[in-house]
């Protein structure tokens, strides 16, 4: 038996996520703001704002999944093109392996949170509905 994720869960990883990322990018902008306004500054305010996105997706997450499933797809899409595009951009400065091993887990974290939030979307609309699901 698959273990399922649970819209509880679920709520946990977007704010770890979110706190994780806010961190991170917070600790770049603190640094990066000591010395002269750079790339590296836009691609941190950028950061802030999606790990804000991802903090007030895991505290709404319920009410997201009955009303605005596609909003939170569209973030996760939106997401894994900037964490794509990030690196392509330290590209630039250099390869390290740390990179690369941070945008395959990255990926695969969005990955699995769109999976995820597809499947509690479509099992929000049907309790929503009133029906009852099929057993599959």
């Amino acid at each position: 038996m698959a273990m399922r994720e649970t819209v509880r869960s679920l709520r946990a990883y977007f704010i770890l996520s979110g706190l994780a990322t806010l961190f991170s990018y917070g600790r770049a902008l603190w640094v990066n703001f000591q010395g002269p306004f750079t790339l590296a500054t836009v691609v941190g305010v950028i950061g802030i704002g999606f790990s804000l996105a991802f903090l007030y997706v895991g505290f709404s997450l319920p009410q997201l999944l009955r009303s605005s499933a596609g909003q939170i797809v569209t973030l996760l899409y939106v997401s894994t093109g900037w964490v794509v595009f990030v690196f392509l951009v330290g590209l630039l400065e250099s390869l390290a392996p740390v990179a690369v091993i941070t945008l395959l887990l990255s990926l695969l974290i969005l990955w699995y949170l769109l999976k995820n939030v597809r499947r509690l979307a479509a099992e929000a609309q049907v309790l929503s509905s009133g029906t009852v699901p099929s057993g599959t």
